[in-house]
């Protein structure tokens, strides 16, 4: 038999799994409806000062990976709740950002380096014109990823470079020219916003569970009060009114 702590992680990555097709399933639908909507560029001239840098693009890889981090450093299974919930909290209000505010601004000519090739896979596989942009949801977990990281009675050293490689990530957003600067100052406060309300919510929602799996079970239930998926519904509610009036107003 699995030792405990290995049992536990194995039903958190079945939980990741679904937890992740779902949102990337709701992550398309977004994007693809709000790309067909009428769109703005939120560029600074900042933005314009910030130089292209293709090679960047191998850091912003890492935010593929990243969200698994939590699973391999948690000794504390009830953060790991508090970031699942943060990230569904956060997802849910990003999605209604995407429907009221979409968002589109022009991309760099690329040349034939492997770096600008990789590049020019990740500009292809993005929404046209563009759309769900502000928040960066790349930021906002690289940072909900750092703040589930702490707390777990990891070394420093480990929890400062997760915090240094959350930081390399979001620059990274500006250096290939997949967000501008809007994009991952929005992404950041969505991240510390929703990692505090996922913070409040869960203990009541879990009602004070102490096994982690259960607590978690218990906070995602439709019977939880205050309940995350009504909470969610309520954040997705302007995004959606929106989306209404402009196709049937």
């Amino acid at each position: 038999m699995l030792p405990r702590v290995r049992r536990v992680r194995l039903h958190y990555l079945w939980i990741l799994l679904l937890v992740y097709a779902a949102w990337i399933a709701t992550f398309e639908l977004v994007g693809w409806t709000a790309a067909a909507l009428p769109s703005r560029d939120p560029s600074l001239p900042l933005d314009a000062a910030i130089p292209l840098v293709p090679e960047a693009v191998w850091v912003y890889q890492l935010c593929y990976l990243f969200p698994w981090l939590p699973l391999l450093v948690a000794r504390d299974f009830h953060r790991l709740n508090r970031a699942i919930l943060a990230i569904l909290l956060a997802s849910a209000a990003a999605y209604s950002a995407y429907l009221l505010l979409p968002l589109a601004f022009p991309r760099p000519a690329l040349g034939v380096t492997l770096s600008e090739r990789l590049l020019a896979l990740e500009y292809a596989a993005d929404f046209t014109p563009g759309a769900n942009k502000a928040p960066s949801l790349h930021v906002a977990f690289a940072w909900i990823v750092f703040l589930a990281c702490r707390g777990h009675g990891r070394s420093r050293l480990m929890e400062w470079s997760i915090g240094a490689l959350a930081g390399a990530i979001s620059l990274s957003t500006l250096l290939v020219k997949q967000h501008v600067l809007l994009d991952v100052l929005a992404g950041a406060v969505w991240a510390f916003a929703s990692w505090t309300a996922a913070g409040r919510l869960l203990p009541r929602a879990s009602r004070g569970e102490p096994e982690p799996l259960q607590a978690l079970g218990r906070a995602l239930s439709p019977r939880a009060w205050p309940n995350p998926w009504l909470i969610a519904l309520a954040l997705l509610t302007p995004g959606l009114a929106s989306l209404v009036l402009r196709r049937w107003g």
